[in-house]
């Protein structure tokens, strides 16, 4: 994959795991955090055979996990859908049953009331678990690493093709972080892209990690 900071050289991405994109320079990272948004065409992004590559498509803006408010939220669709379309016919049937044993407890219990009261119960599986707030467990989202792995777990579980662009890991995952996020990346053969906003001598790039540095006068240094 090349990746295109307008005015600048290009970022050939390569193969799965982590990939650093990193800068000292508060335009330049503006402008890339809100390119990976779509909020400015400063980037371009092709494929190996320079056929051009949706920006909105392609990546998957995270932001920084200890700051940004209830990252998974947006994936609970795609969660919702991919439980629904791998669960077993047997656990299938079991929830349907215990929801009807649910309904005809309620009936027998509308039966002493003096209005006609009536219920009207919807076997749509999404409809029901959307009912009993299907989510995840908020203890697994309040460490960063664990909000890291829980995204690439649900990018590999929901099969979602585009690239997770994440803000700021370097300022607080250890380096033996960042070489065990390189290596789940690769386990799962995706890639992550880390943008990150630090001066070049408090970089942290774990060892055969790609990355691409702009400094404060917006000059290249690789």
């Amino acid at each position: 994959m090349i990746l295109s900071y307008l005015t600048h050289k290009k970022w050939v991405l390569t193969n799965s795991g982590i990939k650093i994109i990193a800068t000292q320079s508060p335009i330049a990272f503006r402008d890339l955090v809100q390119a990976f948004q779509c909020q400015n065409e400063m980037l371009i992004c092709a494929d190996d055979s320079y056929d051009s590559l949706d920006i909105a498509k392609t990546f998957d803006f995270v932001g920084d996990p200890l700051l940004s408010d209830n990252i998974i939220k947006k994936y609970m669709s795609n969660i919702l859908n991919s439980y629904i379309a791998n669960i077993n016919e047997n656990n299938r049937n079991q929830i349907f049953v215990a929801l009807q044993n649910l309904e005809g407890a309620i009936d027998d219990s509308l039966m002493l009331e003096d209005l006609p009261l009536i219920i009207e119960f919807d076997d749509d599986l999404k409809k029901l678990l959307k009912f009993v707030d299907l989510h995840i467990d908020s203890k697994f989202t309040k460490n960063p690493y664990a909000i890291i792995d829980l995204v690439l777990k649900i990018h590999q579980s929901c099969n979602l093709k585009s690239i997770p662009v994440m803000c700021n890991l370097t300022h607080y995952l250890e380096r033996d972080q960042l070489i065990e996020l390189s290596s789940l990346a690769q386990q799962m053969n995706r890639m992550v892209v880390l943008l990150e906003f630090t001066p070049p001598d408090l970089l942290v790039v774990p060892e055969g990690v790609q990355f691409y540095y702009i400094d404060q006068d917006l000059i290249d240094l690789y």
